[in-house]
């Protein structure tokens, strides 16, 4: 008889952070198992919100998120190729919403229909009318928790001011949420750049009598982006009036409530706000107000608003926020409460003497980047013209553990980075060429699955 083999001795793994977080070393199945249940979890969301998109008849959406979870399934085998079927069948087997698995909805059926079905797309030329000439508006509220929480907290909003929302302009407001929420990078970025400047706004609106809905006004004009272009988070109109301190957020917040006063009545705030949006600038008089506020822009500021004032649904509590220098703002704020005319002119000497244009020129973007399969910290720095100890330094708790995973986000302090807000006739080509960047790095840092480019939504690029 012969005899058996020794005992393996078991040898300690360690990984340095420049390590390649996936590669094809049976070793890299207990990485996995580590983060499995993480895996599995954020599959389940993105299910859900797959169920939404093709109820809806939004099938390009619905075949992304799908593609993006079977991308993310793979990582739990590590080194073992098994087919598609396989993962799904262990997924809806571990699915733990058993509501889900109860009902109608099953994913090998929808697994069939996005992937084999080849006259799918062609019947997606308008996605909402599709599921509206098949069905009444009421079965598509049911069958999607998404519109229904959009609808919800719209009708909230509205009920404030004593209005009630058309179902046209509920539609639009969803539409314009899913589209915020598809750019998670740029979303959650919005938020924390909020934070800076939130508490301080609100305040001045409340000492002022008015709605603290006007306090999410820069986050669709500017996300809250601080430059010399913008004019300050408000982006106020770059005219001689104002030129002197448009950059000083104290200031022009002082500016804007005070206009936002002038016009501002009991019941016609939706209407100012919408002019606002529309005109992009606040010197307007009464008989420039919209009388017809159901404009597809105020619907993205309904939209961006019920993400902005209900953090905890999007996942954005824990956040590492800016925090902020209120006591400046207010301090700004005051003085040109107190005299305008003599904070101008100030602000016109001190802005040409003492170099203050130099403080914004240092600006820079928040990036919140989902680390790839293949990564490691020298690819993501080289990525983004960092350095691997600044990226240490910005994620002391994420790069302390020795090893990145696939999901996780890292904060990048984007000073070669900027925002471009796409146009008809974009596509990926142009837009890279434009700004000196490979289509991959491109499709990286802005995590996209496929080639396509939505007219409106905010993309990042590099500085030229």
């Amino acid at each position: 008889m012969q005899d058996k083999p020794a005992t393996p001795v078991p040898v300690d793994i360690t990984l340095d952070a420049g390590d390649i977080l996936i590669t094809e070393d049976p070793g890299d199945s207990r990485i996995i198992e580590i983060y499995r249940d993480e895996v599995l979890d954020n599959c389940e969301r993105r299910f859900i919100d797959l169920i939404g998109y093709y109820r809806n008849g939004e099938l390009l959406a619905a075949k992304i998120l799908f593609d993006n979870i079977l991308e993310s399934l793979e990582y739990l085998y590590g080194d073992k190729k098994v087919s598609d079927t396989v993962m799904l069948q262990d997924f809806w087997n571990e699915f733990s919403d058993q509501s889900i698995k109860n009902s109608d909805v099953n994913v090998f059926d929808l697994y069939n229909s996005l992937y084999l079905d080849e006259n799918l797309f062609s019947k997606e030329e308008d996605s909402n009318e599709l599921v509206i000439e098949k069905t009444e508006a009421q079965v598509v509220r049911q069958n999607n928790p998404g519109f229904l929480y959009v609808d919800e907290k719209t009708r909230q909003i509205f009920a404030n001011t004593g209005k009630v929302p058309s179902e046209d302009f509920i539609k639009s407001v969803y539409e314009n949420y899913e589209n915020y929420l598809a750019d998670r990078i740029g979303i959650k970025e919005t938020y924390i750049r909020s934070q800076k400047y939130s508490n301080f706004i609100k305040a001045k609106l409340k000492e002022n009598g008015l709605d603290d809905i006007f306090s999410y006004i820069p986050a669709v004009m500017t996300s809250f982006y601080e430059g010399t272009k913008n004019g300050s988070i408000w982006r106020v109109e770059n005219i001689k009036e104002y030129r002197g301190f448009r950059n000083d957020t104290g200031a022009s917040t002082a500016l804007v409530v005070r206009k936002i006063k002038e016009l501002s009545k009991k019941g016609n705030e939706f209407n100012v706000i919408a002019t606002i949006l529309e005109e992009g600038k606040y010197g307007l008089s009464e008989k420039d107000i919209l009388k017809d506020f159901y404009t597809d822009d105020f619907a993205g500021f309904i939209a961006m608003s019920v993400i902005l004032a209900n953090p905890a649904d999007h996942e954005f509590e824990g956040v590492d926020l800016d925090g902020g220098d209120e006591k400046k703002y207010f301090a700004s704020y005051e003085d040109y409460v107190k005299n305008p005319f003599k904070f101008t002119s100030q602000q016109k000497k001190t802005s040409s003497s003492s170099g203050s244009s130099s403080k914004y020129s240092k600006s820079f973007i928040r990036i919140m980047y989902k680390v790839k399969k293949g990564d490691n910290l020298d690819k993501i720095a080289d990525l983004f013209r960092v350095s691997i100890s600044n990226l240490k330094k910005w994620n002391p708790k994420d790069t302390s553990k020795k090893y990145l995973y696939p999901g996780m986000t890292l904060y990048i302090q984007g000073d070669d980075y900027q925002y471009y807000k796409a146009r008809s006739g974009d596509s990926i080509g142009k837009i890279t060429s434009r700004y000196g960047m490979k289509e991959s790095d491109f499709k990286k840092i802005n995590d996209l699955n496929s080639n396509t480019i939505y007219k409106g939504r905010k993309y990042i690029v590099r500085k030229k």
